[in-house]
């Protein structure tokens, strides 16, 4: 199997532990033509609810200044800053150059390495680049389940 498409299934069940943790629902559309992977759900909120986002795992990225930079598709960079009535958001998983280190477990615990983080990218300029973009993401913005709550009041108010 491809390392691309285990890096994705592991950063899917990143997010789905995460998001599920939270006690959130999550929607997979059957088919991807917006460049939506996903929405997240918070069923205890009133009014906007919910949270659309694009996923993407990686092991190729720099760290500057608490910030990781993040070279993403042209294509998927224009369909995350158009403006629309929901909230969305880039969910990046980072994971280690070594893919004996992405996952980990013994009797006790199961671990998935490293760490995802999260970008508000929409009402930015649109690219006219010709493959990449370079994103910037905080590293105050992890994807965790105790910050989900604070995630969506800042992105739905």
């Amino acid at each position: 199997m491809s390392p691309y498409i285990i890096q994705e299934q592991l950063s899917w069940s990143y997010v789905r532990a995460v998001s599920y943790r939270a006690g959130f629902r999550l929607y997979l559309p059957e088919v991807d033509d917006h460049g939506i992977d996903g929405t997240i759900e918070d069923p205890s909120s009133r009014g906007m609810n919910r949270v659309d986002f694009q996923l993407k795992a990686t092991t190729v990225y720099e760290v500057d200044n608490s910030t990781i930079r993040y070279d993403l598709r042209v294509q998927n960079y224009n369909q995350l800053v158009l403006e629309d009535d929901v909230p969305r958001i880039l969910i990046l998983f980072i994971m280690p150059d070594d893919d004996t280190q992405w996952l980990g477990y013994d009797e006790d615990e199961l671990c998935l390495r490293k760490c995802a983080y999260w970008v508000d990218l929409m009402g930015q300029p649109p690219s006219s680049n010709a493959s990449t973009r370079r994103v910037s993401v905080p590293m105050s913005n992890p994807f965790f389940h105790d910050d989900l709550h604070s995630m969506f009041q800042r992105l739905t108010v």
